[in-house]
């Protein structure tokens, strides 16, 4: 498959041929279907994050459909369509990740910037980190919801904000 990798800090990105990965354990294999540019991904490329991986494939704004499943995968199923972002996956027991808080866990690693990421035409994510996405949503439309729309959200949610409630949101996207 041909991806684009960043393969450095203040380097351009390189477009390579890859070989299309398989799932491991917990795992499911996506085929892209559109994949967003965020600021973050302008970031790794002039070397902000320096717990990065390199060679890496940037993109986290990420919606595909599932092509196959590792083993013990019981969701999501091949065929279903979902989105993929910014956590690629946490700890699953620190007081963080415990409470619900997973972007805190001092594990966590990063969609894009330290696992493989959706600038390719597939991408490796873990099962209980992708989003089961709704019949008729467009997909090119839905990835940048995986980022911005999903932090906006987080906002609201973590106000406990209800329906009704007036609300600005600022620099999200």
């Amino acid at each position: 498959m041909r991806a684009a990798v960043a393969v450095g800090a203040n380097a351009p990105l390189s477009l390579q041929d890859l070989e299309v990965p398989e799932p491991g354990p917990g795992e499911v294999l996506v085929k892209v279907t559109a994949c967003g540019v965020c600021f973050t991904d302008l970031n790794l490329l002039r070397g902000h994050y320096p717990f990065a991986r390199f060679p890496v494939v940037p993109g986290h704004e990420i919606t595909g459909v599932v092509t196959a499943v590792g083993p013990g995968v019981g969701f999501p199923e091949v065929g279903a369509a979902v989105g993929g972002q910014f956590l690629y996956d946490s700890c699953g027991h620190c007081d963080y990740c415990v409470r619900g808080d997973q972007i805190l866990c001092p594990r966590k690693v990063i969609t894009g910037i330290v696992a493989d990421g959706g600038y390719a035409p597939y991408v490796l994510m873990k099962a209980g980190f992708v989003t089961p996405l709704p019949a008729g949503l467009d997909p090119v439309a839905a990835a940048p919801l995986m980022c911005a729309g999903l932090t906006a959200f987080n906002g609201l949610r973590q106000g406990g904000l209800r329906a009704g409630s007036r609300v600005a949101v600022v620099g999200a996207g």
